[in-house]
């Protein structure tokens, strides 16, 4: 997806179905982060109108599981896609790199 650069390649690189092998998400986040420093930085504003574009939980998961090939279960604990990505904005905008 070209509207989405940054949050496509951090779906579909690397939260592939070997995503965990990496560590946890938040490991893999680093490292999306250390490898990508450019995308990093426009990620939460993809994400922003990311979540904008998709209000409804379905559609949203539909976008990163489906069209992103992201294979991480956000709601596999009891969240939701629309919090785990509010947590990678706010944690790339807050965390040092």
């Amino acid at each position: 997806m070209n509207d989405v650069p940054a949050l496509d390649q951090l779906m579909g690189a690397y939260f592939h179905q070997d995503w965990d092998v990496d560590g946890d998400e938040w490991d893999v986040l680093d490292l999306f982060r250390k490898d990508e420093p450019g995308l990093a930085a426009a990620l939460p504003d993809e994400i922003e109108r990311t979540l904008a574009d998709h209000p409804d939980e379905a559609g949203l998961r539909s976008l990163i599981v489906d069209e992103l090939g992201g294979s991480y279960a956000a709601d596999g604990d009891g969240g939701t896609y629309r919090e785990w990505l509010t947590q990678i904005a706010d944690r790339i905008r807050t965390t040092p790199a």
